[in-house]
């Protein structure tokens, strides 16, 4: 089987007609719905009359004749499942192909390049195509061409983003960028093998994983694991089938890993970089301090938002998850990033990662999501949040900021104090019992 993107050689900017159906991969309707994930959202109407779609934005459709909502209403009654299977960066903008039940394109770019209003192939253009960065809450005013002028110019918000770190959150390779497995896609294949086997995700199959390779052919006769492993890094559309058939759960601990992982993507451009900044000078909006910031400040506001806007109470798996996420980002800032990056001329909060984000201002970074979490889960990281409440004071911060964290980790220590008494005092009257048992079992034999 060829690799999807391939067909980009097929395809240009200017010319994208619809390719072939493909064969719908919806679930089977007998599923045991008990040990699947939620049933896929779909458009909806809410009281106020808005139009609310899957990924829960709200759009006025005031501004559309009667016509053009008929075809939103048409668009809107069998709900989009589709997959991007790539992502390509062109002269001034960037194009994606998607396959649903048709394959089609959304085109964007900048005003000079014709495509400042988004296009796409599909019939109508009338879809929610809203899966890039930048998610407002307020209502949107659809207009005409299908677009909300309150998001702006979608290929600006795109290259601030950057394509790779979009793609990655999309789960679709950049064409032409590299021939390897993409490293993304290998771990996030790993997390989804774990689970199904109930294993910590760093010890499964480290022979696979290593030092991951696709292989010539899909099929590894005698390792069906290796057989699937190599066939989720090739084929998008089982992988989608693989992630939206995991447990609401385990989706729940991808969606936090997800935000680790799109942390330590930032973090590695910005090291990039650091080792090297001219290659990056050219580009409209390099990977410096600034971008790091934004992206590892959204990932922090992602995770936060995730345990509050839940529709059900989150498991303690995938609270550990979130803690995961969140300690190892403020770790990553604190003990790696104090330090200088680019133009000496730039003012400190734009050379300095740790200055931005921690020591500039209390901006409660990361600790609105620590806050949120139960101490019992936190547990497991009292001593290196203390070690970074240390390093915080250290190195310098306001002194709000460095209060709130020396709360809550005296709060942890308070609350693991008394779980500890408490559990000494357990154990001192069970000895207690058996002491006594044990003298009127033998005042009975004597």
């Amino acid at each position: 089987m060829s690799s999807p993107t391939e067909r980009f050689r097929e395809l240009s900017l200017e010319s994208m007609p619809p390719v072939t159906r493909l064969q719908s991969r919806r679930q089977l309707a007998d599923d045991d719905s008990s040990s699947e994930s939620d049933a896929e959202p779909e458009f909806d109407i809410d009281d106020d009359d808005l139009m609310v779609s899957p990924s829960n934005l709200k759009y006025s459709l005031d501004l559309l004749d009667e016509a053009t909502r008929d075809n939103v209403a048409k668009a809107i009654e069998v709900p989009s499942q589709f997959v991007v299977r790539g992502c390509q960066a062109g002269d001034e903008r960037c194009l994606f192909l998607i396959t649903e039940q048709v394959e089609y394109t959304i085109r964007t770019g900048t005003e000079q390049s014709g495509y400042g209003v988004p296009s796409c192939t599909c019939e109508g253009g009338e879809r929610d195509h809203q899966s890039g960065p930048g998610r407002p809450s307020s209502p949107l005013i659809l207009t005409k061409n299908g677009y909300p002028t309150e998001l702006g110019n979608p290929y600006d918000a795109i290259t601030d983003f950057h394509l790779d770190m979009l793609a990655d959150s999309l789960h679709c390779d950049v064409v032409g960028q590299s021939v390897d497995p993409n490293p993304r896609r290998v771990q996030e294949t790993r997390e989804i093998l774990a689970s199904l086997n109930d294993v910590p995700a760093d010890e499964y199959r480290p022979d696979l994983f290593n030092n991951p390779r696709r292989g010539k052919r899909v099929i590894k006769r005698g390792d069906l694991e290796q057989t699937i492993f190599r066939m989720l890094l090739r084929n998008d559309d089982l992988f989608q089938y693989f992630l939206s058939s995991l447990r609401a759960d385990e989706l729940g601990r991808a969606r936090f890993r997800s935000q680790l992982h799109r942390a330590d993507a930032a973090l590695a451009g910005l090291r990039l970089y650091a080792e090297d900044p001219a290659p990056q000078q050219s580009v409209a909006r390099p990977k410096d301090v600034r971008w790091c910031a934004a992206h590892l400040a959204g990932a922090a506001r992602n995770i936060y938002a995730a345990i509050h806007t839940t529709e059900r109470p989150l498991g303690s798996l995938e609270l550990r998850e979130a803690a995961r996420a969140a300690v190892h980002v403020l770790e990553r800032v604190v003990r790696d990033w104090d330090a200088d990056v680019g133009p000496a001329h730039l003012p400190r909060e734009d050379r300095n990662l740790y200055h931005r984000l921690v020591g500039r201002r209390d901006d409660n970074f990361v600790l609105d999501v620590l806050a949120s979490i139960p101490p019992e889960v936190l547990a497991p990281w009292i001593d290196d949040l203390a070690a970074l409440e240390r390093e915080i004071a250290a190195r310098g911060a306001p002194p709000s900021y460095v209060a709130r964290l020396g709360s809550l980790v005296g709060h942890l220590r308070s609350r693991r104090a008394s779980v500890g008494e408490r559990a000494r005092r357990g154990r001192g009257r069970g000895r207690g019992r058996g002491r006594g048992r044990g003298l009127a079992g033998g005042s009975t034999h004597s």
